[in-house]
């Protein structure tokens, strides 16, 4: 391997969080070849939430990135929404901001279902008048209880993970959670209505923790159901 490419490994791996082999090869049994979207909130005209430099569809493109790259080492099929800042209406398609967005996200619920996808993970930033507020959470489909086990789980790990929130998992009334044929959640990682949290969503070491809890959620909810399924009489 050239020089080059060794210290370019070298950078990568100080960048993502380090966690114990057997741990990660654990959770690889979990999303191995399962089918994942991993949906960035956000894109194109629709920036969603901004405060002075940070803007929330940059910020859950990189963390996006970041959790197919987990999901893909894992094992997983990945299926990313978007990859740039682009959204998926079409640049010919014509009508209001509304109706772009709305657009938009009937795409994304489209390509997940045409895929038959197991799982669709949507990531958002939270914000609120409220400059206190802080703290990641996450929602899933209401009336799915298989959506609810993955949510719990990620929310678990965040919180592990990050220590810094005490929110629970809830049911949340989302187009794309409410529209999708497979389990989903969404996952506000946090309030950049916040300035320091919103530094920290900025933040590219912390991107990568946000992304493996999320990650690990995931993985652990699988093998937990796998477990389950294979104790049932």
């Amino acid at each position: 391997m050239a020089i080059t490419g060794v210290l370019a490994l070298a950078l990568l791996f100080m960048l993502v969080p380090v966690q114990p082999r057997q741990e990660q090869a654990v959770l690889s049994y979990g999303v191995a070849n399962k089918i994942v979207v991993v949906d960035p909130g956000h894109g194109g005209l629709d920036q969603g939430a901004t405060r002075g430099k940070y803007i929330e569809s940059e910020i859950t493109l990189q963390i996006s990135k970041k959790l197919a790259h987990y999901l893909s080492q894992a094992g997983a099929m990945v299926i990313m929404l978007r990859e740039n800042e682009s959204d998926l209406s079409g640049d010919e398609f014509t009508g209001t901001i509304g109706q772009h967005k709305r657009e938009d996200m009937k795409k994304r619920v489209e390509k997940a279902n045409q895929a038959r996808a197991d799982l669709y993970i949507s990531i958002h930033t939270n914000a609120v008048p409220n400059t206190v507020w802080t703290g990641a959470q996450t929602f899933y489909k209401p009336q799915s209880e298989a959506s609810k086990i993955v949510a719990i789980a990620v929310q678990e790990e965040l919180t592990r993970t990050l220590g810094n929130t005490k929110r629970k998992a809830a049911p949340g009334s989302y187009f794309v959670l409410n529209h999708s044929q497979m389990p989903a959640v969404l996952v506000e990682a946090g309030f950049i209505s916040n300035p320091g949290e919103a530094a920290l969503l900025a933040d590219d070491s912390y991107q990568s923790k946000l992304a493996y809890a999320i990650f690990s959620g995931i993985a652990r909810s699988q093998l937990e159901g796998s477990k389950n399924k294979n104790e049932t009489p």
